[in-house]
């Protein structure tokens, strides 16, 4: 960049929209209680969380349009939780249960990625062996869902779960719950105390990115892989911005790289005092945005898809 460019150096947010943290919800068995009181009580307040799904179960078929238009409407993320959640004797039935899940899924998500976190159900048996597990795990595009707190009132972790968001946001990290059901069933938490935590997440909106696993996955191991980050074709009146990817530290699974991790990063660049409105295009994607400010300093912050070309940055009057 031009040491006259009135601009300052493009600065790659570890969290989206330069949030302090991330946090997840992770809901397993596709039960009722999430289906009738959970994911209501989020959509109310624009909340969104990862369910692992059994589609395969009295339980799914039951709720099933929670699950096949409720979750896709608002934007939940439905993983794979193998369909029965039985177990398999053998590969072929190992195939069965995962594919099966991984192509209902693909199919309700038709123009999203089709990478997506797995597990395979606790208290289950599974007659395959670590490399066909990881075979069928390459097959289906899928990841091993990072490490979680499961939380219940049985279990004595349930009683206040924004404990953990908090942490995120003291951490500066990604903090991951689970849950089971919710207001009754097995492994159940209280109503209130979930209440409780949707709550926090709404009041530390500013300072909390609360959003699904897969979501937070592929911007953590996007950023990870940033190989590149350039501001080019300064003017006064606006600027490009272009995010690099290295393709061999991310586990693309035989696809293209943007094909799978399509998650755009979050780009904070500082801008003369007389911006205050900019737009953003991207491909054929355009945005308008309000200039921020940072201890004193106006700052530019918009989303770049890494690898699919530089973002054009314009003042408006």
């Amino acid at each position: 960049m031009p040491a006259s460019s009135p601009y300052g150096e493009p600065q790659v947010m570890e969290f989206k929209d330069g949030k302090l943290g991330a946090f997840s919800m992770q809901f397993d068995d596709s039960m009722e209680t999430q289906a009738e009181f959970a994911i209501p009580e989020m959509n109310r307040r624009g909340l969104v969380g990862t369910f692992f799904v059994n589609p395969g179960t009295g339980r799914y078929q039951r709720t099933r349009e929670t699950w096949e238009v409720v979750c896709p409407k608002f934007g939940h993320e439905l993983a794979n939780h193998t369909m029965r959640h039985e177990g398999a004797k053998d590969y072929a039935e190992a195939d069965h249960e995962i594919g099966e899940c991984a192509r209902l899924i693909w199919k309700l998500y038709p123009n999203e990625s089709k990478l997506r976190p797995f597990l395979r159900g606790g208290g289950t048996t599974w007659g395959t062996s670590r490399e066909e597990m990881q075979e069928l795990m390459d097959k289906y595009y899928l990841f091993r869902a990072p490490r979680r707190t499961g939380l219940s009132d049985e279990r004595g972790t349930g009683q206040d779960p924004s404990v953990f968001a908090r942490q995120a946001i003291e951490e500066r990290g990604w903090a991951l719950v689970g849950f089971h059901g919710v207001g009754g069933q097995w492994i159940s938490v209280c109503e209130e105390g979930f209440v409780k935590l949707l709550d926090y997440l709404v009041a530390n909106r500013d300072r909390l990115w609360t959003a699904t696993t897969g979501d937070v996955f592929r911007y953590r191991e996007e950023y990870g892989a940033l190989s590149g980050v350039s501001l080019t074709d300064a003017t006064e009146t606006g600027f490009k911005v272009a995010l690099e990817c290295d393709e061999s530290k991310l586990k693309t699974y035989g696809r293209p790289l943007t094909e799978l991790y399509d998650e755009p990063l979050t780009v904070r660049v500082r801008v003369p005092e007389s911006w205050t409105r900019f737009s953003v295009t991207q491909g054929e994607q355009a945005e308008e945005r309000e200039v921020i400010e940072v201890e004193g300093e106006r700052y530019a912050q918009f989303d770049v898809r890494p690898n699919t070309g530089p973002a054009s940055v314009a003042a408006m009057k």
